[in-house]
């Protein structure tokens, strides 16, 4: 090859390698960072939308969906909270690990993925036994528990996710009961409907799981006033609302207007959150009225169906959890039920009176059978309740099963997976 020859190859060459230079798409990442010892599984992610576009420099981005290095596709969600956009998320996290998400963008619409979480409010407005499915509802002020004929199916809202599920009565009793699962399937929007089983009867998708009658259930609201225990009762007004519902979470918020305690009218209001994979669900709640610094916020766990009333109490970082376990259902399976608090908002615990069983009628009715919380003062409570039943994980056979899955997940809140880009 003459020299003139080999400066066209050479050329020709480095032609390419610029123009391949040029083609070749810049990955836009995003690093996860998991600093415990341990795996993580189904770990939420949240992402503000800003965050994601300033990734990508592109504020004007469309489309956006997220990849695993070896070109996975990862579950996500964009929802607006507040006036304020966000991806949700969820990963595995081996212990330690690092992971890095690429960002990216597509022209075509992205495929609807199934979902993981639901909310379910079905009412049937016009009594002819068909329940639409509500996103947002203004609860009728006469509306009573028990009324005939059934204006809410099962009574009220239910959430739910692959692991477990929960409702509250939409009434003046305002009360919180447990789905039991044994399917990772949706199965809320079926139950309860004209000519279906009873949900207090097992079914393949499981069963209604607790007994509440005149308790705080599973992490119903109350107020200390005046040295005494008032439930959130009836109310002059309350409102359900669905803020996001997917793959990876679902977040409902309810508002009461006018809950009376005494001499002063309160309003407040709680806003639900249950992740893919969780035995939990996080409830934030804020109290408006006078003097709110002084109010003291409850919640609490029901023990009407617990032979043994005794509840343990451990620390894991800067979180208290308190449990119960036992053969405590409606078929007297062994099942565990937990709050997870802030130590520092955490007084102590308090046992109601043991009097009384049933379902209540009258929303006003004494609390009973629950271990409820003393909680520091002050115009907000955030707490995470959870459960474990022996027909849907084995690992909820013992007490000490029960536990380790807490301990993990209070774990986890105190080191949040880092998020860099």
């Amino acid at each position: 090859m003459n020299f003139k020859s080999f400066l066209s190859v050479f050329s020709l060459i480095v032609l390419l390698s610029a123009c391949s230079s040029e083609n070749k798409e810049e990955l836009k990442s995003i690093y996860l960072q998991n600093n415990l010892s341990v795996d993580r599984v189904d770990e939420p992610i949240i992402l503000k939308e800003s965050f994601v576009k300033e990734v990508l420099s592109k504020v004007d981005a469309k489309n956006i969906y997220f990849e695993t290095v070896d070109g996975k596709k990862i579950p996500f969600q964009l929802d607006e909270i507040n006036g304020v956009k966000e991806y949700s998320l969820e990963c595995n996290f081996k212990a330690g690990e690092k992971k890095q998400i690429i960002v990216k963008t597509s022209e075509e619409a992205l495929p609807k993925l199934k979902h993981y979480t639901n909310v379910r409010l079905g009412k049937d407005a016009n009594f002819d036994g068909v329940y639409d499915d509500m996103k947002e509802d203004v609860r009728d002020t006469n509306h009573l528990p028990g009324s005939i004929p059934v204006l809410y199916q099962m009574e009220g809202i239910s959430w739910e996710n692959d692991k477990v599920g929960y409702r509250t009565y939409w009434d003046k009793r305002n009360g919180k009961d447990i789905w039991g699962k044994t399917t990772s399937e949706m199965v809320m929007d079926s139950i309860g409907l004209p000519n279906t089983p009873s949900y207090h009867a097992l079914q393949p998708w499981g069963v209604d799981v607790l007994k509440v009658g005149n308790s705080l259930g599973g992490g119903a609201l109350a107020m200390i006033k005046d040295g005494e225990l008032v439930r959130l009762g009836d109310t002059k007004k309350a409102t359900f609302k669905i803020l996001a519902e997917g793959s990876v979470r679902s977040i409902l918020e309810l508002n009461y207007e006018g809950w009376i305690v005494g001499d002063e009218s309160y309003n407040l209001k709680q806003t639900i959150t249950i992740w893919k994979g969780k035995y939990w669900y996080q409830s934030d709640v804020v109290i408006e009225g006078n003097n709110t610094d002084s109010i003291q916020l409850v919640t609490g766990i029901t023990n009407i169906a617990l032979e043994d009333k005794k509840y343990a109490q451990i620390e894991e970082g800067t979180n208290t959890i308190v449990y119960t376990f036992g053969p405590q259902t409606e078929l007297k399976r062994l099942m565990g039920l937990a709050l997870i608090l802030d130590t520092n908002n955490l007084n102590k615990m308090i046992e109601a009176p043991n009097e009384g069983s049933g379902r209540s009628i009258d929303g006003n009715s004494p609390i009973s059978h629950t271990f409820y919380t003393d909680m520091k003062r002050g115009n907000s409570l955030t707490f995470k309740f959870a459960m474990g039943w022996e027909l849907t994980d084995d690992a909820f056979k013992t007490a000490k099963g029960f536990e380790k899955m807490l301990v993990a997940e209070a774990s986890k809140l105190d080191s949040p997976i880092v998020i860099t880009k």
